[in-house]
């Protein structure tokens, strides 16, 4: 498979690498891996013109050399471990240690007065799955507890998206922008974006299209469960009010749809029945402008379809207009191995695969999907405890679990998750 002549003229003179024609230079840095796009971007010119761009990054992904990299949003228990380009500064070293003695000290305290206790500090982890590595992404703010973390794998961005602010516990509006492309050094390049409408937490999010993402429900800084819903076009750095919901949803999940950039809400409850999450959902169909309701699609009325839902490695065929989920229950939980269900407008379809996890209802886990593949990282309880990522090839017959190197630092549950190619 040849690179494609779209990226070799890239706006620059000169040979890419002297003596080779340039379609064949192309294909030798295609093949080199991402951790070290830093460097040759200091060869020359012409090469940090093509490794900026988006179309190399995209021809990577079409030659098979590109990177599989799983985004964690999770409670740091050790001190960050920092990856090649990432490393921090002096002063951010310094920082960062003043808060390690601060942090340590506080668990002594609380050793002392058990009454007193201390706020976790949230970090984005990442394990590289294709060179089967993890690393800590240096962030010059404190991230938010409780943080939704979405990619947009054709901006090549991964956004962080409100939460609670570490200190005062309250939702926030906060927006983070991480780009991987661009950028000098490896293109690992942080900004904020512009904040939200409204401070929110634990809310449905998901990104739509190329360059938006959406956000709906979660709850306020007194619980009550939201009924609005916005979206965050990327490049405008822009947010824009939809109509809101028909019913408050915290804790809900999204999604978005196969076509026509739909926008699904899953279960949530409200805020007078919490911990009693709904059966149903909401979609937003951007053309229209309207949500409908989907009945009877979520039928865990005890169980949150955050960390036990995600989209499935299916591709849709013909004019399919919904999603494809899998669904992750225990192992001692009764359900269908696979229902279908259509929304109020008959417009939009969910179709729920059942997977089974290789643990009891004893045991935390948090599910999720990565490059075709499901994922699980596993909590305590069970013969499975010990915090191991484990995942499950997309297989007809189910395919086996297998275990996955996970260090220690690595290893605590995490609140939310993404994955791009790299």
């Amino acid at each position: 498979m040849g690179v494609s002549k779209k990226i070799s003229s890239g706006g620059f003179k000169g040979d890419l690498i002297p003596g080779l024609p340039e379609e064949l230079a192309m294909e030798c840095l295609v093949r080199v891996p991402f951790e070290f796009h830093s460097s040759m971007k200091h060869v020359s010119r012409s090469w940090k013109c093509v490794l900026s761009g988006l179309s190399f990054h995209k021809e990577r992904i079409a030659f098979g050399k590109a990177e599989s990299l799983l985004c964690l949003v999770q409670p740091l228990t050790c001190p960050p471990i920092i990856h090649g380009d990432d490393m921090m500064t002096d002063d951010s070293k310094k920082e960062e240690e003043e808060q390690g003695e601060s942090h340590s000290h506080n668990i002594m305290i609380q050793q002392q007065q058990p009454r007193v206790t201390v706020t976790p500090l949230y970090g984005l982890s990442v394990y590289n799955a294709t060179l089967d590595t993890w690393y800590r992404v240096a962030i010059p703010e404190r991230v938010p507890l409780f943080c939704e973390c979405v990619a947009l794998q054709e901006a090549g961005k991964v956004l962080l998206i409100g939460g609670w602010d570490p200190e005062t516990l309250q939702p926030v509006r906060d927006v983070f922008v991480l780009d991987f492309f661009a950028g000098e050094g490896s293109g690992r390049r942080w900004r904020r974006g512009k904040p939200m409408s409204a401070a929110r937490s634990f809310f449905a999010c998901a990104s739509v299209g190329s360059t938006k993402v959406y956000v709906a429900g979660g709850h306020d800084d007194q619980k009550n469960a939201l009924r609005s819903a916005e979206v965050y076009d990327v490049v405008k750095d822009e947010w824009t009010m939809l109509p809101p919901m028909a019913e408050g949803r915290d804790e809900c999940h999204g999604f978005s749809m196969a076509t026509d950039l739909g926008f699904c809400v899953l279960s949530g409850y409200g805020t007078e029945t919490q911990g009693q999450f709904r059966s149903d959902g909401e979609i937003y169909d951007p053309i229209s402008g309207s949500w409908s309701v989907i009945e009877n699609v979520w039928p865990f009325p005890d169980l949150s379809p955050r960390g036990r839902t995600a989209a499935s490695a299916a591709e849709s065929a013909g004019d399919f207009r919904g999603c494809r989920l899998w669904c992750f229950i225990d192992s001692e939980r009764q359900s269908q191995p696979r229902w279908e269900i259509e929304d109020g407008s008959m417009k939009w379809k969910v179709v729920m695969e059942t997977i089974r996890l290789p643990v009891t209802t004893m045991t935390s886990v948090f599910a999720g999907s990565l490059s075709g593949q499901a994922v699980a990282m596993i909590g305590g309880g069970g013969e499975e405890s010990g915090t191991m990522m484990t995942k499950i090839t997309a297989e007809k017959n189910g395919g086996k679990w297998s275990h996955v190197n996970t260090p220690s630092g690595f290893s605590s549950l995490p609140f939310s998750y993404s994955s791009i190619y790299v």
